[in-house]
């Protein structure tokens, strides 16, 4: 055998040099096994930050799972918020190199391990052309959570494991020594089930895109989550309406509803004949706008007024008396034969007038010939000549006696002057009259047409001149005194 030099002896058999390579070596070795799940040291990763509305439970170290196979780790979970400030959870996903790089519509899908226990990731790889880089952010839409047995079992509280025990007794209760009616109802399925065959073909058809009416539900029932609470109290102030309602639920609540189909049959039988008083009433209510929008300046007023009315009343006792002896003199009255009767007539009367009114009320609501007959009227009365009287009772008449002027007798009217006849005025033009004017009344051109004809001397007019003269017609004002 080969003695040991001095210098091997010394250094193998130096005991504190053993021991110090012995702790580096336990110490590295612990290193590496406590970061074994964020992985080696200098071995290059593939880090995504994957965006969720909530962690869902997922911790750090939580496993990243592709296939049943360990893919990578999650080393951090840090709550930020997104562009509307909503508060979110974004995970920091370490990935090995050989997933990179991965589609932009691969899922990241949060589960658990067992029944119970902790959460991992399962990532599904998708097909598209695009990949996320490294250091890329995964948006919301490509990460789900499936509901925990946890979850599913927290809905049964105290509360409702009671109203499950008594609906259970309930149910046995009522199918207690029904075993004949319960067999006839399942033979009576049988038809159901065979018709239901085409129903969940139609269902399962990838057209029918019932997954999609479920996510649908899914952000319905999400957009709900926030005014739960709100929900929670219209229900409980429903159940405080019904209870009150309760004392009055028989008869009176079960007259109404047995009242309502006949109501609503004799609604739609005599619409046809309320739709002229349901037009009425929309005209109506539009005539009335700019009053209604007055109402801000005359409501206070109005209010005055029925306060001092208020206050007035009590000492008007002996005039409430008389109008309550005259309105029951007025009641007995209306039931005499005679005065009904005159009723009748005046009616009839009413409704004769009713064609001339409508023809003769543009005269002055449009043409306001009225007013203006009645202003040259009274201006003719009042007009004086010295003390001859009134324009009315002395006013001279002047007769050009030409030849062919209308002021004679002639046997044909004067449509076309005539310069060379004897006895020739330019000043007596051809013949202009009106007797019919168009005053906007019905049928009639919408025009005032008396007064406003053009005279240009030169021609003849018998009748409403060509075309519209318009509306246009001198008005009438109060005198200031």
């Amino acid at each position: 055998m080969r003695r040991r030099t001095g210098r091997e002896s010394g250094i193998l058999g130096n005991p504190i040099l053993i021991g110090a390579l012995t702790v580096l070596a336990t110490i590295v070795a612990v290193t590496l096994a406590y970061q074994a799940n964020n992985g080696l040291p200098f071995v290059p990763r593939y880090t995504l930050y994957l965006q969720m509305r909530n962690a869902s439970e997922v911790t750090r170290n939580a496993e990243v799972h592709m296939g049943g196979v360990l893919v990578g780790t999650v080393t951090k979970v840090t709550p930020q918020r997104d562009a509307a400030g909503t508060p979110i959870a974004v995970l920091t996903l370490k990935l090995n190199k050989d997933v990179q790089p991965l589609p932009v519509d691969s899922t990241f899908d949060v589960r658990l391990k067992g029944s119970i226990g902790l959460k991992y990731i399962d990532l599904t790889k998708g097909a598209s052309s695009e990949s996320y880089r490294d250091g890329a952010t995964v948006p919301f839409s490509q990460a789900r959570a499936e509901v925990d047995l946890d979850q599913v079992l927290s809905m049964f509280d105290p509360p409702t494991r009671r109203g499950i025990q008594g609906s259970t007794i309930g149910f046995s209760d009522a199918l207690a020594g029904r075993g004949n009616d319960i067999n006839s109802a399942i033979g009576a399925f049988v038809p159901l089930l065979r018709d239901l065959g085409p129903v969940a073909s139609n269902l399962a058809s990838r057209r029918t895109d019932l997954g999609g009416f479920f996510r649908g539900l899914e952000a319905f029932s999400g957009a709900l989550a926030p005014v739960a609470q709100t929900q929670a109290d219209l229900y409980a102030n429903l159940d405080n309406t019904f209870r009150a309602l309760a004392p009055v639920a028989v008869p009176y609540l079960q007259e109404w509803i047995q009242q309502t189909p006949p109501t609503f049959n004799a609604v739609i039988r005599d619409s046809p004949s309320e739709q002229a008083f349901l037009l009425d009433t929309a005209g109506l209510f539009k005539e009335l706008r700019p009053g209604f929008a007055t109402l801000n300046q005359s409501a206070p007023v109005l209010s005055d007024a029925f306060t001092v009315g208020a206050r007035n009343l009590p000492g008007t006792k002996a005039l409430n008396a008389q109008l309550l002896s005259l309105a029951q003199r007025l009641g007995r009255y209306a039931h005499t034969p005679a005065v009904n009767g005159g009723l009748d007539r005046l009616t009839s009367t009413l409704q004769s007038l009713r064609s001339p009114l409508a023809f003769l009320t543009p005269v002055q609501a449009t043409c306001n010939y009225v007013s203006l007959f009645l202003r040259n009227t009274g201006s003719t009365v009042s007009e004086r000549f010295g003390g001859n009287g009134t324009a009315l009772t002395f006013d001279v008449i002047t007769i050009d006696d030409v030849q062919g002027g209308e002021a004679v007798p002639s046997s044909k009217p004067n449509l076309h002057p005539d310069p060379g006849a004897p006895g020739y005025n330019q000043e007596s033009g051809p013949l202009h009259v009106n007797p019919y004017p168009n005053t906007a009344s019905p049928g009639q051109t919408r025009e005032c047409a008396a007064g406003n004809e053009p005279y240009d001397g030169t021609s003849s007019l018998i009748g409403n001149p060509p075309g519209n003269l318009g509306t246009h017609t001198d008005k009438t004002t109060r005198p200031k005194r």
